[in-house]
């Protein structure tokens, strides 16, 4: 009998899971509004440094929310929760239009989902690319700076 553990077309993760073993930076914060947060949300600081709230529009996107294994909830990170936060390495998320790797990480500006239109998340880009509903790889890379020293 033929080996048949695997089917061919296995689902690749879900939104805010890590992506591959590259390096990566996971920060914890603390979820700051009633609303919650869900894995593969793009976030911003909170009002306090060790809070974070998700991207509706303005501030500057720190990260993305990991997701962890535990109990569901709705949402599935509630106010005041610990979360991890991937402010560089490859996450998966869930995109709201077809994207192609080599394209800019943006949030569509009707819905913050992810997509290739909208606002552009500084240094970051989608290493693998997905269909409108699917699950796309977004590359954040943190920005080094170079400072010449003199003699």
């Amino acid at each position: 009998m033929a080996f048949q553990w695997y089917t061919r077309d296995l689902d690749k993760g879900f939104p805010g899971m890590i992506a591959d073993a590259t390096n990566k930076i996971i920060d914890s914060y603390a979820v700051e509004e009633e609303t919650g947060l869900e894995p593969g949300d793009a976030v911003i600081q909170g009002t306090d440094e060790n809070q974070i709230k998700k991207y509706t529009g303005s501030g500057t996107v720190i990260g993305v929310v990991m997701h962890h294994h535990k109990e569901s909830s709705e949402p599935y990170y509630p106010q005041n929760y610990t979360v991890p936060v991937v402010t560089s390495g490859d996450i998966y998320v869930k995109v709201g239009e077809d994207v192609t790797a080599g394209d800019a990480a943006c949030l569509m500006a009707s819905t913050y989902a992810w997509g290739k239109t909208g606002t552009a998340v500084s240094n970051a880009y989608y290493y693998k690319g997905a269909d409108k509903d699917g699950l796309a790889v977004v590359r954040l890379r943190t920005p080094a700076t170079a400072v010449m020293q003199g003699e």
